[in-house]
């Protein structure tokens, strides 16, 4: 059996040309083979005609009729300009119901048929010189003013009309235009706002007059991206016409009603044939009545044919043409579904030189020429070689429907068992689920075709499962990551371990001295809910001496990798942190991200992009693993006493919510840090909100306002509490032993005496403190401390300048 003997092969290979329509013989020839879905009887019973009639008022409008290159865009142009020429050629229309409603504008109109093809003129230059040609041919004499006459166009067509219905009495003039997009698509700015406003002109010159215009466009105009940049003006344009869109079932109703035809008896054969291996595939049973119209057509090669963005002019149907015609004398395969899918595509793509000249087409082409030479050469899995190939051309074509062809997107291996109808001969012996047992070979296949390359030219999508062409990949980056992490030293992988820990203890800040891995930071002491200041080293305590001037602790990370010799002095404001415990996931990631991280700083372009988003991907892993184990791979050791972080936090209180790494490491230090921190400040007061360095001096002043009579805030309540300044809701500075300290010093004065700023306050390592020994108050806390001593009239506080008394604390507090 062959394939002519399933089908009624007409074959479409020829271009129409509009003007032909002017010709009776092929006019005639035009209406009759035109074939009419009916979702496009419908769009031109419904839209066209009653836009076209003059008959019945309506607000008529001008017509645009859109389809791609190959679609029969043209075919339909010469359709509706013939009929409305000739009333004879309705009943040559293959839809009844299109020709019954065809009699409203059938033979009712004088035709001017035109093609835009490369010029500088203007849209109105072309359409006043091609009406004023015909209009002559026609006996009507009519020039149009010139351009700069008028500031309108209207009133020169309404003189046309005029001029042309003296001659003319009961006709309509039609004028259809073809190639209307690529012309506008050639024209710069100002010129083409110019265009558009005359087009508007002549869309609204089409409610009013008996005048009407269709053009036929490749895409809707309105929504052209090229003109995107002119939307105001395309949005009045729009207003004053309606789109008939040629679809894509309107191509296959071509297909299966004309190009390849069948009788009933063919088409039972053909479901006969077929039937078979419907259960290979997921829906192929359920829409096996397409299947049976469009053989040996897959109804899918439509879809994605026209979905090719890099080639303008794709013709479908002639390209049909052209493929079964060297089929139909061939015999029809009994081992696998004889389909012609849209892989089959690819050899007209690569081999018309036209083609290979444009970036993207040539791009791909490389890319899939290297990749199926290596396939061919040295494939995996001989017995699926044939299969690979076909994966090959399908993901080739694939790659240039998605409008980007570096995008990361593609087919799934589901999609390409079912829209390239892959077939293996034997498949069905397996024994389990035919159509599962197909998935597997196709996944199969496609892990062997990135074996077979180490990785290059083809990507997988974790996330979707699917498989693209990867035109940055035809150097394998990966392969090149994985060479240099094998070279990497201890220095090196160090060096990126930190940039790792940067991340997760969020080191966002410039380090506190210049090239070293310092950092301020800060400690809560729980117990006083207060922090401490000190640093952050990724280092070793060899660098302590340059972090100055000193604070009140010091938080390393040591290097994991041969670590620096350094004498351990146990001191109490110290904490280490060492990574004690990894496995191959983190050595690989870390391995990898210092590979990627190295690799980026000498390539640059999109090589450099590649190894740096690689390198924020292997950052990412690396900062989870430390996440996830951070308790158990950590040690921290303090004087001497070294614990895994989990055993550190026993007892204590988690620090609420989901502690991130920063959080955990935080509170690890401060339990270990905490019996210093009792030691350096013995009789520090408690307070039962948070203060941190920031926020002390705000509390500090909500104290002082609360001591000044206004409203009392939890802060200033707090503070006020903690410098046990309260009796219950009274200020009693009695209470406090740090008013009592400023009382004690005050007594020691004689009369007259005053007590300095000096006397009270005190150095510590750079750092100045109220009783440093024993309170290690700072300064704003002190303040507070005077303030409530003046307010119960037990001190006067004196600066330069203003002496402040119980009587004028509100100056005080506003100082």
């Amino acid at each position: 059996m062959r394939y002519r003997d399933l089908v009624q092969f007409d074959p479409i290979e020829s271009v129409v040309q509009l003007r032909d329509a002017g010709k009776a013989a092929e006019a005639k020839r035009l209406v009759s083979t035109y074939v009419l879905s009916d979702e496009m009887a419908e769009r031109l019973t419904k839209v066209a005609f009653t836009h076209l009639q003059f008959d019945a008022p309506a607000d008529n409008r001008g017509l645009l009729v859109v389809g791609n290159y190959g679609t029969g865009k043209s075919h339909l142009l010469s359709v509706l300009s013939a009929v409305a020429e000739n009333a004879a050629l309705a009943e040559a229309l293959t839809h009844a119901g299109v020709a019954e409603a065809a009699t409203a504008i059938a033979g009712r109109f004088k035709v001017i048929r035109t093609e835009i093809g490369g010029t500088t003129m203007g849209l109105r230059e072309i359409v006043v010189s091609v009406l004023e040609e015909h209009l002559g041919e026609m006996g009507v004499a009519y020039t149009f003013p010139a351009a700069g006459e008028r500031h309108e166009n209207k009133s020169a067509f309404e003189e046309m009309m005029s001029a042309f219905h003296e001659k003319h009495p009961d006709q309509g003039l039609l004028l259809v235009v073809d190639e209307l997009l690529d012309y506008l698509k050639s024209r710069t700015d100002q010129p083409l706002i110019l265009d558009l406003n005359f087009l508007r002109e002549v869309g609204e010159v089409c409610k009013d007059l008996r005048f009407r215009f269709v053009a036929g466009v490749q895409e809707a105009i309105f929504d052209s991206p090229r003109l995107q940049f002119v939307a105001d003006t395309l949005r009045r344009v729009k207003d004053r016409f309606e789109q008939i869109q040629i679809a894509r079932r309107d191509v296959k109703f071509v297909v299966s009603q004309r190009l390849l035809k069948k009788t009933g008896e063919q088409q039972t054969r053909i479901r006969e044939y077929l039937t078979p291996f419907a259960r290979f595939y997921g829906h192929m049973n359920e829409r096996m009545d397409e299947f049976v119209g469009m053989f040996p057509v897959h109804p899918d090669y439509v879809d994605t044919f026209e979905r090719v963005a890099a080639v303008e002019k794709r013709e479908v149907l002639k390209t049909l043409s052209n493929a079964m015609k060297r089929l139909l004398d061939t015999d029809v395969p009994a081992d696998h579904p004889g389909l012609i899918a849209y892989d089959s595509y690819w050899n007209t793509l690569r081999e018309n030189p036209a083609f290979r000249t444009i970036p993207d087409i040539k791009a791909v082409a490389d890319c899939s020429q290297v990749l199926e030479a290596r396939v061919l050469q040295a494939f995996t899995r001989p017995a699926y070689k044939d299969l690979a190939i076909r994966v090959i051309h399908g993901l080739s074509v694939h790659r240039l429907t998605t409008g980007d062809v570096h995008a990361p997107l593609g087919a799934t291996a589901e999609e390409l068992r079912d829209a390239l109808c892959l077939y293996q001969p034997g498949i069905g012996d397996l024994g389990g689920e035919p159509a599962d047992d197909l998935l597997t070979l196709v996944e199969t296949v496609l892990r062997e075709i990135l074996k077979t390359v180490s990785g290059q030219f083809l990507s997988a999508n974790a996330d979707n499962g699917q498989h693209y062409l990867d035109l940055k990949k035809t150097e394998d980056y990966d392969a090149l990551i994985e060479r240099r992490a094998e070279t990497l030293d201890a220095s090196l992988l160090n060096r990126y371990y930190f940039e790792t820990l940067k991340r997760v203890m969020e080191c966002t800040d410039e380090t506190y001295v210049t090239g070293y891995n310092i950092w301020e930071h800060e400690l809560e002491w729980a117990d006083r809910n207060v922090t401490r200041r000190g640093y952050l080293f990724f280092g070793s305590p060899n660098e302590r001496s340059t972090a100055v001037p000193p604070r009140d602790f010091y938080v390393y990370f040591l290097q994991p990798h041969e670590p620096p010799k350094y004498k351990d002095e146990k001191k109490a404001d110290e904490v280490l942190f060492r990574l004690k415990e990894t496995d191959d996931g983190f050595r690989t990631a870390l391995g990898r991200f210092a590979a990627a991280a190295e690799l980026a700083a000498t390539a640059s372009g999109h090589a450099k992009t590649t190894y740096q988003s690689k390198g924020e991907d292997f950052l990412r892993d690396l900062a989870k693993w430390l996440s996830e184990h951070l308790t158990t791979g950590f040690e921290g050791t303090c004087q001497g006493k070294s614990k895994p972080l989990a055993e550190w936090l026993k007892g204590s209180s988690p620090s609420g919510g989901r502690a991130n790494v920063r959080d955990l490491i935080n509170q690890v230090a401060g339990v270990a840090l905490a019996p210093h921190f009792q030691d350096q400040a013995p009789e520090y007061p408690r307070f039962s909100v948070l203060i941190t360095s920031d926020s002390r001096r705000q509390a500090a002043e909500a104290a002082l306002q609360s001591l000044a009579g206004r409203t009392r805030t939890q802060q200033g309540v707090a503070v006020l509490d903690g410098l046990a300044l309260l009796d219950g809701d009274k200020v009693v500075p009695a209470g406090s032993p740090y008013a009592r300290q400023v009382l004690e010093c005050l007594k020691k004065k004689g009369q007259g005496q005053v007590v300095n700023r000096a006397e009270l306050v005190q150095e510590d390592r750079g750092v100045e403190y109220f009783a440093p020994e024993r309170y290690r108050l700072e300064p704003d806390w002190l303040i507070v401390v005077l303030a409530s001593l003046v307010y119960t009239g037990e001190a006067v506080l004196a600066l330069p300048g203003a002496k402040f008394d119980a009587s004028n604390l509100e100056q005080l507090v506003a100082t």
